[in-house]
């Protein structure tokens, strides 16, 4: 199937315009091709470097299709904000995160600097096909 596309009359390369119609597919809940990121925009309660762990999460996540992965701030509001993702990521105080599996915590007070590896190997313990 070739597939074009225009912008204010001019025509996008090819790969692009690829790029674009996977998007629109994935936004529309019809096909998913990459994971699907949540994120609280961080406030007064965030104790570690939101965006940072959020490309850290994505670079090393990049791969996994279909998956919703949540990087919250707080355990004030994070397990409500990320209700409907698979895995999530949650600051719980100074340094420490709590990972999740859906709703439910699996590991509490994970020194933050492990943290990644180890929502990585969570992943990779629920099944074969995540493991890539």
């Amino acid at each position: 199937m070739k597939l074009s596309a225009t912008v204010a009359g001019t025509a996008l390369p090819e790969q692009q315009a690829e790029e674009i119609a996977q998007a629109v597919l994935q936004a529309a809940r019809v096909r998913f091709t990459k994971p699907e990121y949540i994120a609280c925009p961080g406030c007064g309660r965030t104790l570690f470097d939101l965006q940072k762990t959020l490309a850290e999460v994505r670079a090393a996540t990049a791969h996994l299709a279909g998956l919703k992965i949540a990087v919250m701030g707080c355990i004030v509001n994070g397990p409500g904000e990320m209700v409907d993702a698979d895995y999530g990521y949650v600051g719980a105080g100074p340094g420490r995160i709590t990972l999740y599996r859906g709703k439910q915590p699996v590991q509490k007070n994970i020194p933050q600097a492990q943290a990644v590896a180890e929502l990585i190997a969570l992943i990779k313990q629920d099944g074969p096909l995540l493991s890539n």
